[in-house]
This record gives C-alpha cells, structure tokens and sequence, in this order.
C-alpha cells in the first residue's frame, strides 16, 4: 500500500481530471501521515479523505510545491 495525494480544480468546474498526483514513499510517509494525525497506512484505508486549507499548506510546505494550495486536494491509500 501506498498513500497517495491527488489534486483537482476547485468547484465549481467542468474540469474533473486530475490535476496533481504524487505517491509518497518511505521517506516522506511518516510525516504525511502526521499530517492527518494518522499514525499508519492502515487508518488512511476506506476512501480517500479531502484535505483541510491548513492540512494542504502543510503538504505544499513538504513538498515544496506551493502551488498546491490552489487545489482541492484527497489523500488515501492505495494498493
């Protein structure tokens, strides 16, 4: 299992695609699942969960793309 985050444009909009996909890896799991206040891959199962304003200011800061605070962004797991 990996945990993914996923970007798409605000609504309202036609525009459904994905706009922003990053797969996080060992390196940087941990601190996105302190993020979520998650504390393993297994609560990030069920869905994925739409971010928080903050919660995406926190992964723009990590990932060091700011950008994607102009998103709605998802995070979950996937297999």
């Amino acid at each position: 299992m990996e945990l993914r985050l996923t970007g798409f444009l605000p609504e309202p909009t036609d525009d459904d695609l994905v706009k922003y996909k990053f797969l996080f890896k060992e390196g940087l799991e941990r601190s996105a699942l302190g993020i979520m206040g998650w504390n393993t891959l297994e609560e990030a199962l069920g869905g994925e969960e739409e971010l928080t304003r903050d919660q995406a200011k926190l992964f723009a800061k990590l990932l060091g793309q700011p950008q994607l605070v102009e998103l709605t962004l998802f995070i979950g797991c996937v297999a």
